[in-house]
Parts: structure tokens; C-alpha cells; sequence
């Protein structure tokens, strides 16, 4: 049992609140675990449920945790936001939010490419490298990504690519920087192999994403498929008169294009 100290100027469900948070902070609770019931805590620090209920209010108003009805409370888990009026880099902007970006290489081919990506690549044959990433924030798998480059960049079958970014490989590499990004909105549902990556059931909407990146002069450099896992990530639309959130994303049915 853990008593808290009842001869302080800090209320008891201040003490509970910052024994609770502190638990969080050190990894004793991580994001998605269940913490012990009211009843359970208020025998553990030997403590009134009305200081329980005050400590897990001020954890619940300030996001810390999640009241989830019949099942508990949990501690919330973090979602990243991108911007979709920015286009760009993953890996940068998950630097430029304090997060820390990783990448699984799971396959990396050279195949007979679908007609409709060789059509929008502008290929001169039918080949075409594809890469299958899944893509990492703060250790959570969010993003199953797929890229589709001509037969001409087979050069990224042997580069080392596996936590770079490909804008900035590739203006390093080819002297070529991806400055213009449209962006297909739709939604597609997990399947076993992206569900097994992404650690969610199978059927789970995905918000796809499919991005056209194009040189300054218009040149199409490549394609790519992002099957993004919403819990996880989102796209955020930002203007001067509003803000859109993907959230509710799982009840959007047709096409959403941006273009940056």
C-alpha cells in the first residue's frame, strides 16, 4: 500500500494526481494501457473515492487519460498531426514536431507496374521499382506507405534507404528536388498483411493517401500509396477560416484532392 502524506499543503488528490502522472511519465503506464479501477486505487494509497475521482478528472480534462464506457480508463495515446496544406516529408515533419521518425523497408522490387501507375509515372516500359515501407512515430507503427519510381531509379534497389527521407535522398542523389505534391483522399480497409504491420484488426479503415510528386518544372518523379491508420496519425487541412480534422474519416465515402 502506498500511503500519500495527509500533513501537506497538497490535497490528496493533488498527491494522487502527480503519483499517477508520474507513473505515465516513467513507463510504469504506457499509451493504451488500462490503469487500476477507483476501487483499486483508493485501496492502494489508501484513499476516499471522492480524492480518486478528483485525480483522474484533472488527468482526464488535461488528455492524459481516457474514460472508455464499460471498459475503464486508459491512457491516452498520442496522435500525430500532418499538415496537408505542406505536403513534403514525413521524416521532417516529425523532426519538426519533437518526434522521432523510423522506417521498415519491407520489400524493395523492380516489377511489371499496374497500367494506371505507369500511365500517371509517365514510364517508357512496363517495370517499374516499388518500395514498401512502414513508417514509424515514436516507435508506432502509423503508416503502411508504398512508392512507385521508374525503371530508371533502380538505384534505390541497392542504397541504403531504410530511415532517410526520399525528398531529401533524392535531391542529394539526383539533383532533383520534389517541390509539388497532389494528394488523393480515399478510404481503404486493412487487410491481413497491413493490419499485421500496423498492429490493428483486419477490416480497420485506413485513410489512403495517394500522392503524385512532381519536379518544379512538372515532371513526374514518383507515386505513392500511404495507408495511414487515423488513431495514429492524421491529416490536418489549416487556413485562416478553418481547421479539418480526419477524424471522423471512417465515414467519408469518395474522393478528397489537394495539391500543394
Amino acid at each position: 500500500m502506498n500511503t500519500l502524506k495527509k500533513l501537506t499543503p497538497v490535497t490528496l488528490w493533488e498527491q494522487l494526481y502527480n503519483e499517477i502522472k508520474s507513473d505515465i511519465e516513467s513507463g510504469k503506464y504506457k499509451p493504451g494501457d488500462k490503469i487500476p479501477t477507483e476501487f483499486e486505487l483508493k485501496d492502494l494509497y489508501n484513499v476516499s473515492r471522492v480524492t480518486v475521482r478528483a485525480a483522474i478528472q484533472q488527468l482526464v480534462d488535461e488528455n492524459i487519460l481516457i474514460r472508455k464506457s464499460g471498459k475503464g480508463t486508459f491512457v491516452k495515446e498520442q496522435i500525430h498531426v500532418e499538415s496537408i496544406t505542406k505536403g513534403g516529408s514525413f521524416t521532417e515533419n516529425c523532426r519538426q514536431r519533437g518526434a522521432k521518425p523510423s522506417t521498415v523497408i519491407v520489400d524493395c522490387k523492380l516489377t511489371d507496374g499496374p497500367k494506371e501507375i505507369l500511365a500517371d509515372l509517365e514510364a517508357t516500359t512496363n517495370k517499374l521499382v516499388e518500395i514498401t515501407r512502414i513508417r514509424y512515430v515514436d516507435d508506432v507503427p502509423c503508416i503502411v506507405e508504398v512508392d512507385y519510381f521508374r525503371e530508371e531509379y533502380d538505384f534505390l534497389l541497392k542504397d541504403d534507404i531504410k530511415d532517410r527521407s526520399l525528398i531529401e535522398y533524392l535531391t542529394e542523389k539526383i539533383k532533383i528536388t520534389p517541390e509539388i505534391f497532389t494528394d488523393f483522399f480515399t478510404i481503404d480497409y486493412a487487410n491481413k498483411e497491413y493490419a499485421s504491420y500496423l498492429n490493428c484488426p483486419i477490416r480497420t479503415p485506413l485513410l489512403e493517401v495517394r500522392q503524385v510528386v512532381k519536379s518544379r518544372n512538372g515532371k513526374v518523379i514518383y507515386i505513392n500509396k500511404q495507408f495511414i491508420l487515423t488513431s495514429k496519425y492524421i491529416y490536418v487541412k489549416s487556413n485562416h477560416w478553418f481547421d479539418c480534422f480526419f477524424v471522423g474519416i471512417f465515414e467519408f465515402d469518395g474522393n478528397y484532392i489537394v495539391e500543394t
